[in-house]
């Protein structure tokens, strides 16, 4: 089972090397502030680097130092270092990549209550510290990452992101615990029937998933 969740684990991680495009519209205020979250949101759109993704990370917070009331920044600074602690190949390294993702999603939470999409980046952060050590882990932080999840799709049952995160998840989770290949085909095909009908509130709501998602369940489909 230990090999199983390891798998798992690089799958997952796989799937979260991902842009964060941006819709086309926007709040019509704070201009200046919507100005430079939309000139580092098409950065990350096609972001692919550790250095890149640094580099947002740092933007980012320095914004949200700047625009204490808006959570946008903390949430994609928050990202970011999500990004880089599924990602990385280190994991010594995980931890403090992880801790730092939570420490700017929790300031996104303080400021914006039961809002779907930090539900769900919480989840992928939680996932994330089960890459150091799968079988012990899992155990605690596993129940947490559902929980988070079941949160995410409750507040807003049309984001995709929550279903696409619990595909990567359940597609090796053995089937005696309620995962496999049916069930990951299952909630990826929920997750791009939202995609569909996903409408972003303003040019900085999170987007991204939509590709990564497409590519997996056609690897799937394609697999015996």
């Amino acid at each position: 089972m230990k090999q199983l969740f390891i798998i798992a684990a690089v799958i997952f991680a796989g799937s979260f090397q991902l842009t964060a495009q941006t819709s086309t519209t926007s709040p019509g205020k704070d201009k200046k502030f919507i100005s430079a979250m939309e000139t580092n949101l098409q950065i990350l759109d096609t972001a692919a680097s550790v250095t890149s993704f640094i580099m947002l990370a740092n933007n980012f917070g320095r914004i949200a130092a700047a625009e204490k009331t808006k959570w946008e920044p903390f949430y994609y600074a928050a990202y970011c270092y999500a990004v880089m602690a599924v990602s990385t190949p280190d994991k010594t390294k995980i931890d403090m990549l992880a801790d730092k993702a939570e420490l700017y999603l929790q300031q996104a939470n303080n400021l914006q209550k039961n809002n779907s999409e930090i539900a769900a980046l919480f989840a992928m952060i939680k996932s994330s510290k089960i890459l150091v050590d799968p079988i012990n882990r899992w155990q605690t932080l596993g129940q947490e990452v559902a929980g988070y999840l079941t949160a995410a799709k409750q507040q807003d049952p049309n984001n995709p992101r929550p279903w696409l995160i619990e595909a990567r998840i359940k597609f090796n989770t053995p089937e005696g615990l309620g995962g496999g290949k049916v069930v990951a085909k299952t909630l990826l095909a929920e997750a791009i029937q939202r995609f569909s009908n996903f409408n972003p509130q303003s040019s900085l709501a999170p987007v991204w998933g939509l590709r990564p998602a497409e590519k997996f369940l056609e690897k799937l489909n394609a697999s015996k």
